[in-house]
């Protein structure tokens, strides 16, 4: 789908499988790994419904320790994200979806301003989305600084084959109208910050690959 405005992963992938989470407290330029939870998988959302489905019970080691605290937070943030998202590109004039989906951003953030838009867009054109089959993300690994517990950047990798089509008309021969379709996988750097809850306050797009899933495998339980 490369018509959106923002970055593949700003747009995100409703689909999701953790591979690996690596979480890095940085201090005096030293760094500690933390658990690896690379067994612990997702479910995906139906395509068609859209409605999440509860995460498994034993997605993520409990957290007996904040290293861990973090990890699960992030990750349950991460993966509201996207379903969230998922809700909101099916229907992108329902407010209610919308609503539910800048909740995972500052409010004070650029990356809500400009997704808020973009689903404007989408809405005022007529046009939606719904994932492809090949839909997935994986989430890399979770660095938080020392010096600032609150705020993690998670590295995630995901892979879109979804289609952007014309949801208010049809071709003249009845065929849907299909926007975008190009499949596209991205590796994008999530900026979480935590006041009341986790938040996303940036995202950068470091890698890209245009036609073909370039992340790497997922690992499922």
């Amino acid at each position: 789908m490369s018509a959106s405005p923002c970055s593949r992963l700003a747009c995100p992938l409703p689909a999701a499988v953790v591979l690996f989470l690596f979480v890095s407290l940085s201090a005096c330029g030293g760094s500690r790994g933390g658990p690896d939870v690379s067994r612990g998988a997702f479910t995906p959302a139906s395509a068609g419904a859209a409605i999440p489905r509860q995460l498994p019970s034993t997605s993520l080691p409990a957290a007996s320790d904040p290293v861990t605290a973090v990890l699960r937070e992030i990750t349950a943030a991460q993966e509201k994200y996207y379903q969230s998202y998922q809700v909101a590109l099916a229907h992108p004039g329902d407010q209610r979806g919308v609503e539910g989906l800048l909740a995972s951003y500052t409010a004070s953030g650029e990356e809500a301003r400009s997704v808020r838009a973009w689903l404007g867009y989408l809405a005022a054109s007529g046009f939606a989305a719904r994932p492809g089959p090949g839909n997935r993300y994986v989430i890399e690994k979770i660095d938080t600084a020392a010096a600032d517990p609150d705020r993690v950047t998670a590295t995630v990798c995901g892979f879109d084959d979804g289609v952007i089509f014309d949801a208010r008309q049809r071709a003249p021969d009845g065929r849907e109208i299909v926007v975008d379709d190009l499949p596209l996988s991205e590796r994008t750097l999530f900026t979480w910050v935590k006041s009341d809850t986790w938040r996303i306050d940036a995202t950068r797009r470091v890698d890209s690959w245009k036609g073909r899933d370039g992340c790497p495998p997922s690992k499922r339980s």
